[in-house]
């Protein structure tokens, strides 16, 4: 038995036989003429999209969006059009255009100085080995019993053409948490480590693994016993899971609980799951990872499948909250000192007002199809509010002058800035909702970049300087008969939880694979609450009643 230490991408636990998927390898590959190696490269072109097609019709498929920003990449000039180069005028087999093409393009985005900009090059490694895999053959099939998929790098295509049911967790030599890999194990609860050096070296096909990420440890090739008793413990927790999962559905709390989304797909099953509604649909996901801007009819696509899955019920979305650590690369923003406090946000919006007025009037005819509202990230002035109505009535003509059929949804803001705070009794009486981001109001208030290494301890959403600024601006919210909601990671801690309710925040929303567990700590908690008013208010009458 050997243990190595790794890091965690998607929290779980996973005991089961390894898959190795050997992406790639080169080694006994013979090369033929450009126009040969050229016809290779488009039949392993055609066969990845036309598995990543059949995946993405199946009603249990929830990266729908992932899938297409996979299948946009492959096709694009910059990967597909750049290797084909590479064959023709410098006699490359397609193996090594592929590569060469992949790190073209990720040394552009190395050169970025966003963090998630630059682990964007993880998915484009795993995307040309996958390709690569294709070309040479040696593309592993769906295994006969679900496994621990393991292997130096992985690609969303890999895991999809493989089969998502056949996938009891993942292991990999390289990965990052935010990489596509990982949120489509997010998205499913496969457990994901990553970081093993060497692991194809210590890792054989069939070898019996164990990965925990409670301890962000591997083990390889256990004792029977372990095994056994590894296997009733997942057994356990997937049960449980389910269990919870049915409980919590039916648990009624005055809290709202809904849950922030990244693709409309992910909305599908979020009713069953006990979801209120969504209280976030992150809409700046449909901007990055592609070459242009998305349509006014894509994002009208999205954003009624969305409402529709809800079925009445909130759909809150996030105006394109581009900038900072989400870059969208064919919108040539320029280059910032510190771009936490530069363009982003709103503030991108105004500047790229036909970018802004396309996502407005996607939104608007969206908005017949269910009960969206619109949110507005990095407020810090009631004027940009007024700007953002303005834009909305603009849009509004411009529809009526189509004849195409719209509504105008609830406009809200997020409070996520100390200027949003100070203001809050102001921004109340423009907007009909508050959500709070608590990830930036902690990075503004305490002086600290969330994407900086090494800055943990100085980090604390639960400072009494940010929970005075949430306490802040839900008095402000109150005063003004409007609701408050929390959808930063705040949102979904233990610890803040019962504070939150304390302050009289009226919804929570958080990441779909926590509703569960939130939704029945919120039920603990406002039964908790309940006895002790309980008590207090029996004690209160006694006081009173008693004989002076």
């Amino acid at each position: 038995m050997k243990q190595y230490e790794c890091k965690t991408a998607q929290a779980g636990f996973a005991v089961g036989k390894a898959c190795i998927v050997r992406s790639g390898r080169t080694g006994d590959y013979q090369k033929e003429t450009p126009a040969a190696e050229n016809a290779k490269l488009e039949k392993a072109v055609a066969e990845m999209n036309r598995k990543l097609s059949a995946e993405k019709e199946k009603d249990s498929s929830a990266d729908k969006a992932l899938i297409d920003a996979e299948m946009m990449i492959l096709n694009g000039e910059d990967f597909l059009g750049e290797a084909s180069r590479r064959i023709r005028e410098e006699n490359l087999s397609a193996p090594e255009a592929v590569a060469q093409a992949a790190e073209k393009i990720c040394a552009v985005l190395q050169n970025n100085e966003s963090d998630y900009i630059r682990e964007r090059c993880e998915d484009i490694r795993g995307l040309a080995s996958g390709l690569n895999s294709l070309i040479i053959g040696s593309m592993p099939s769906a295994p006969d019993s679900p496994c621990i998929l393991a292997g130096t790098e992985l690609s969303p295509g890999e895991i999809m053409m493989i089969g998502t049911d056949s996938i009891l967790g993942i292991l990999t030599e390289t990965g990052s948490p935010t990489s596509h890999v990982s949120v489509i194990a997010g998205n499913l609860g496969i457990p994901y480590l990553y970081g093993l050096k060497d692991l194809l070296k210590k890792v054989k096909d069939g070898d019996n693994l164990i990965l925990n990420t409670e301890e962000d440890s591997v083990v390889i090739n256990p004792p029977e016993e372990t095994i056994r008793e590894a296997e009733l413990r997942q057994a356990a927790a997937i049960k449980e899971r389910s269990e919870q999962r049915m409980r919590a559905a039916q648990i009624n709390t005055r809290t709202v609980i809904c849950a922030n989304i990244s693709c409309a797909e992910e909305a599908d099953h979020l009713l069953e799951t006990g979801a209120d509604g969504i209280g976030l649909f992150r809409s700046e996901f449909l901007f990055l990872d592609r070459p242009d801007a998305p349509s006014e009819d894509e994002q009208f696509e999205a954003y009624r499948h969305a409402a529709e899955a809800m079925q009445g019920h909130e759909t809150v979305i996030r105006t394109m909250d581009i900038g900072s650590d989400k870059q969208a690369l064919w919108l040539k923003m320029p280059r910032e000192i510190n771009p936490a406090l530069g363009l982003r946000g709103l503030r991108v919006s105004l500047e790229y007002r036909d970018l802004f007025r396309t996502q407005l009037r996607a939104l608007l005819r969206a908005s017949v199809h269910g009960n969206i509202r619109i949110m507005i990230p990095m407020i810090t002035s009631v004027w940009e509010v007024e700007e953002v109505e303005k834009e909305i009535r603009i849009a509004a003509e411009e529809l009526d002058q189509r004849g195409v059929r719209y509504r105008i949804p609830e406009l809200g803001v997020m409070i996520e800035t100390p200027a949003a705070v100070m203001i809050a009794s102001d921004l109340a009486k423009k907007a009909r909702f508050f959500s709070i981001g608590t990830n930036d109001l902690t990075q503004y208030t305490l002086a600290v970049d969330r994407e900086a290494k090494g800055l943990d301890p100085y980090f604390d959403p639960m400072h009494d300087a940010v929970l005075r600024m949430i306490e802040l601006a839900t008095e402000a919210a109150h005063k003004n008969n409007i609701p408050v909601g929390i959808c930063g990671e705040l949102a979904g801690d233990p610890q803040a939880a019962e504070r939150l309710i304390r302050i009289g925040v009226d919804e929570l929303s958080v990441s779909a694979s926590k509703l569960t567990r939130v939704r029945s700590m919120v039920a603990d908690i406002e039964e908790m609450l309940d006895k002790k008013n309980t008590q207090k208010n029996a004690q209160n009458a006694q006081e009173i009643h008693s004989p002076a």
